[in-house]
């Protein structure tokens, strides 16, 4: 944590003691003023003591520093002891330049710059006093300071445990995918379908070269998320052949979206899965973009699978983490729905056209 001494603005604890103090002793010339003894003098009496209080007042912040690793108990019984010994010194200076001066220049002020009990401790109590308040005020500025850098630690630990958190949902992707291809592929070496694993092979590591030159704090454009998918279907097009079909519907106004990468990549290897693979007759996968007023609208749709293959409310780890992905970049503004029915599955992303992704560091 902190300590008050590098969290305490020096600089605002200079002003409001300049305040304070001004507005103290031009206080007292006005009452002086009042009482017949001159505003202008008053006020020129008052600028020596105004220097010595900002002097001691400067003494106490040092003071106060030195304590600020101390305990509240040792703290502020010192603090009370050193405005008192300031209150004091000011207390001097102040009888004494008045002595001084009704001697010298003003001996009609002599019946009430007197010096006696009531006068010392009337001065005493009153400058000891404005100390304290000066003391109680490094206190509350340090308190307010300390409150903003603890709001602002926080804010900084829950954006950086919010970027882990997309950063993970984000990775988490790859490994999923990879496993499935390595098993496709492994199953075409199996059936002696060598050729046919080689150009999967090497399509897997444009694909994964493309993944991994991704930023996946930040968001790209639809141009390159589409991009990516159909280097993502020519994989599956080695391993399926015509059974798999694709159609892209996307106006070219709407390329530049941007979108959190890897967005459409579940969509479409669950599409893969449960509507292509399992169909001898194979399906036609069907990715379409437009605009719902202020929101992009992304859908992938299949035929062939019936609504039995997957649940409506999509569950798989796939459909999951899209949701999570959109609902910590975007809040309720970004979710996924589905829908299963007699033609197929439909699952549809919807996220904000024009607000940027809300990601510290994203480009």
């Amino acid at each position: 944590m902190e300590s008050a001494a590098r969290t305490l603005p020096g600089g605002a604890i200079a002003k409001i003691s300049l305040i304070l103090w001004t507005f103290g002793y031009v206080l007292v010339a006005v009452l002086a003023a009042m009482m017949g003894r001159g505003f202008l003098i008053q006020l020129l009496v008052q600028v020596p003591l105004w220097c010595v209080a900002v002097t001691l007042v400067a003494g106490l912040y040092a003071v106060w520093r030195r304590l600020d690793t101390r305990p509240p108990a040792i703290r502020w019984p010192l603090m009370a002891l050193a405005c008192l010994a300031a209150g004091a010194i000011q207390s001097l200076a102040d009888l004494s330049l008045y002595a001084w001066l009704t001697k010298a220049f003003f001996p009609q002020w002599r019946n009430w710059t007197e010096i006696d009990i009531s006068r010392v401790a009337f001065v005493s109590i009153l400058y000891s006093w404005t100390f304290c308040l000066n003391a109680t005020l490094f206190w509350a500025l340090n308190s307010e300071e300390q409150a903003k850098a603890q709001a602002r630690r926080a804010a900084e630990a829950e954006a950086a445990a919010q970027e882990a958190k997309i950063e993970a949902l984000r990775f988490q992707l790859n490994p999923h995918f990879l496993f499935n291809t390595l098993n496709a592929i492994s199953s075409l070496v199996i059936k002696n379908r060598n050729a046919e694993a080689e150009a999967m092979t090497t399509k897997l590591a444009s694909f994964l070269r493309t993944s991994f030159d991704t930023d996946p704090k930040a968001p790209i454009s639809l141009a390159d998320e589409l991009a990516t998918i159909e280097a993502y279907l020519d994989i599956e097009g080695v391993r399926f052949g015509e059974r798999l079909q694709v159609e892209v519907d996307c106006a070219p106004r709407l390329l530049q979206a941007r979108v959190p990468s890897f967005i459409l990549q579940p969509l479409v290897e669950n599409a893969v899965k449960y509507a292509v693979a399992p169909s001898r007759l194979g399906s036609r996968i069907c990715i379409a973009a437009r605009e719902v007023g202020p929101d992009l609208e992304i859908s992938v749709a299949d035929t062939g699978r019936g609504g039995a293959a997957a649940p409506a409310s999509g569950t798989g780890v796939g459909l999951g983490n899209t949701r999570t992905r959109l609902a910590a970049l975007y809040g309720a503004a970004g979710r996924l729905e589905t829908a299963a029915g007699p033609a197929g599955f439909t699952a549809t992303i919807r996220l904000p056209r024009s607000r940027p992704i809300p990601l510290p560091g994203a480009a």
